[in-house]
């Protein structure tokens, strides 16, 4: 039976802005409560470095504007997912390290956004990673002393170079990489990588120097990679959940089409932002947006690859609008695959 991998990165926007309770805790409590109707497993990435961040201010005596400990809320709520049998990884966005409160808002280090070329003063690719496991084993092992964090997500899929990341992950013993979108390529003004030879029907592989390229011999890590496919661009818009998360999220949205559309960190043009939406795109399974045709879509893909038993899907709270087409993807999934967790896979 194919197993599905149900990821979430459990996070606020890139830029940073976002509440913790609207857009993640109240969103991964629908989506928890729809999965528990399915005995579907979750696994989180939760996103450490901003919990750094919005546990300083608030101990500091800045409340940020939060009426509760948005940091405390935030270790509940990981500890009550592992109580109910499903997963918390690590997942990382450099830009948050050396992020500042100013002005009423957070300030993210846009020159620090891609983790395969994460270089800030105050510490090392390697303390960040480590740092971030031993944080969340922090907030889970009083309460499950058997947890263990080993495995790891890039923000915003930033994994190249990715031999700087496999030789911090292999020093600090993480043992699983879920960041590689096979033959997804961005190059804007952001996010960088090229997925393009990482191949696109294998449910994992060996890690050698590189995340993108499979081991011909087994070793320590393996990579998990995202279930992707391509379609055209336009399709993704022809969707009233993803119009209504981006009607909602205005401003994240049109900074991220920014950044998709410009290159180099140079404005593109209207004609370049038009044809962005005709182009192709390998996209990844998004359980939080795809509408019910596009589940149909991706299932039967799944069902033409014989070989791959293993799919990774994603998701994001703080796109959710809706739970009516993740019940669906939910029902059929279940009909079909064994939903397991990370660490139940490994």
């Amino acid at each position: 039976m194919k197993k599905i991998l149900l990821t979430l990165d459990y996070e606020l926007f890139g830029d940073g802005s976002g509440d913790v309770f609207k857009h993640i805790v109240e969103p991964t409590n629908l989506i928890l409560e729809v999965a528990e109707r399915y005995g579907a497993k979750i696994t989180a990435f939760f996103e450490v470095v901003e919990y750094w961040r919005l546990k300083h201010e608030w101990e500091s005596g800045n409340h940020m504007g939060y009426n509760c400990n948005p940091a405390e809320m935030m270790e509940k709520q990981v500890v009550d997912m592992i109580r109910h049998g499903h997963d918390v990884q690590l997942h990382l966005h450099p830009q948050w390290v050396d992020a500042k409160w100013l002005d009423n808002h957070w300030e993210v280090d846009y020159k620090n956004w891609r983790l395969g070329d994460f270089n800030s003063p105050t510490m090392t690719l390697k303390q960040l990673i480590s740092e971030g496991k031993h944080t969340l084993e922090d907030i889970i092992q009083p309460h499950f002393p058997n947890y263990k964090c080993y495995a790891l997500r890039a923000g915003g899929y930033n994994a190249q170079p990715s031999e700087t990341i496999v030789e911090a992950m292999r020093e600090c013993g993480m043992m699983v990489d879920s960041s590689i979108v096979p033959g997804a390529k961005e190059d804007g003004s952001l996010s960088i990588y090229d997925y393009t030879s990482a191949p696109d029907c294998e449910g994992l592989w060996y890690v050698g120097k590189k995340l993108e390229e499979p081991s011909k011999e087994k070793t320590d890590i393996i990579e998990l990679p995202i279930v992707s496919f391509p379609i055209l661009r336009i399709f993704k818009f022809m969707s009233h959940t993803r119009i209504k998360s981006i009607l909602l999220n205005r401003k994240s949205a049109q900074a991220s089409f920014e950044a998709k559309t410009s290159s180099g960190g140079t404005n593109g043009g209207m004609l370049r932002k038009l044809s962005f939406f005709f182009k192709k795109e390998f996209q990844t399974w998004d359980y939080c947006l795809f509408p019910c045709w596009m589940h149909r879509r991706y299932f039967h893909k799944i069902a033409t690859q014989k070989s791959r038993d293993i799919f990774v899907v994603i998701g994001h709270p703080k796109s959710l609008v809706s739970t009516k087409s993740l019940e669906f993807m939910l029902k059929k999934a279940n009909e079909k695959m064994k939903f397991v967790s990370l660490s139940d896979l490994i």
